[in-house]
């Protein structure tokens, strides 16, 4: 007996991020074909308007109808009504308080008119124009999705953005033109700030920022807590599996310095690429040479005489 088939089941978030994995899918690839770049500008504009209502939605429901004085919960239930346009959708958010750059702005209603013309007359482009559109927006419904979206969902919503974003953030750096418009972006913000930066274990792109308790990436916005980065790390950038017995060895339960658990045995910084230094997420120290102390375990920094014991227990000693 065949299964019953599936019920399409697509709430507005879900439905928007479905449309930003196959922009990504689209461009995901070392020659986008024209086929690739027209649904590539079809599906980004759609998930762009329908992330932008699915906030409005969340702060005023009313607001997604054309004339909010006539709105109409029944018709909204029902999907029965015309929704306002993309600009007036920006215009509403920003009223609410809703950030949107007025560049942010220029490139997504000139992507709406892109495809308006795909849509409905067609479009003559060069794919290095569209895919530079595109990385504009994607630059910005990115930045969108994880300022304003994310953090009112819970639970299944949540987990199911998150799981869509991963898949995002690791496509990203592969899209022809965005990893240069991104990091021309944040290249400011990086300079001279060396000896903080490592590569991402989500996106390998060297915008990893860790400086000051804060671990962050630039480059795809995603954060950690810096004492439950190290395992990240260990398996998306050196490669060690969870199941790994050794990766314990990489990671040290506390610092020597600030004492937090969030130093690991093993880290590359954009300031020395090739060298292997033992990094604190929590201090933003760079070590070489700890070891473990014979008598507690944790790691200490040996002086001259080369005692294997750390200061602490030697002081207890006495």
């Amino acid at each position: 007996m065949n299964p019953a088939p599936a019920d399409m089941n697509y709430p507005p978030i879900q439905n928007g991020m479905d449309y930003l994995r196959s922009v990504i899918t689209h461009l995901d690839r070392a020659e986008p074909g024209p086929r690739d770049l027209k649904y590539a500008v079809l599906h980004l504009q759609a998930a762009t308007e329908v992330l932008l209502k699915a906030l409005l939605v969340s702060l005023e429901w009313t607001q997604v109808f054309t004339r909010p004085e006539e709105a109409n919960e029944l018709a909204y239930r029902q999907g029965d009504f015309n929704s306002c346009k993309i600009e007036d959708a920006i215009k509403r958010l920003r009223e609410r308080g809703v950030s949107i750059a007025p560049e942010d702005k220029g490139h997504i209603t000139a992507l709406a008119k892109q495809r308006n013309r795909l849509q409905h007359f067609g479009l003559t482009a060069t794919a290095p124009a569209i895919e530079a559109r595109a990385a504009q927006v994607l630059d910005f419904l990115i930045a969108f999705v994880n300022d304003h979206l994310r953090p009112g969902l819970t639970g299944t919503e949540a987990q199911h953005l998150e799981q869509q974003m991963y898949h995002v953030r690791q496509a990203l750096p592969r899209i022809r033109g965005y990893s240069s418009i991104i990091m021309d972006r944040i290249k400011p913000e990086l300079a001279g700030r060396e000896w903080y930066t490592l590569r991402c274990p989500d996106c390998l792109t060297w915008s990893l920022l860790a400086e000051g308790g804060e671990v962050r990436c630039l480059f795809c916005e995603t954060d950690w807590d810096a004492e439950a980065f190290p395992p990240d790390y260990a398996a998306g950038v050196l490669g060690h599996s969870w199941s790994n017995d050794g990766m314990e060895s990489e990671l040290a339960a506390h610092c020597p310095e600030c004492g937090s658990a969030a130093l690991i045995g093993e880290a590359y910084l954009a300031a020395a690429p090739e060298e292997a230094m033992q990094y604190c997420f929590g201090c933003s120290t760079e070590f070489e040479g700890l070891e473990h102390c014979m008598r507690c375990g944790q790691l200490y920094q040996p002086g001259e005489d080369h005692v294997a014991i750390c200061n602490d227990c030697l002081g207890g000693m006495g």
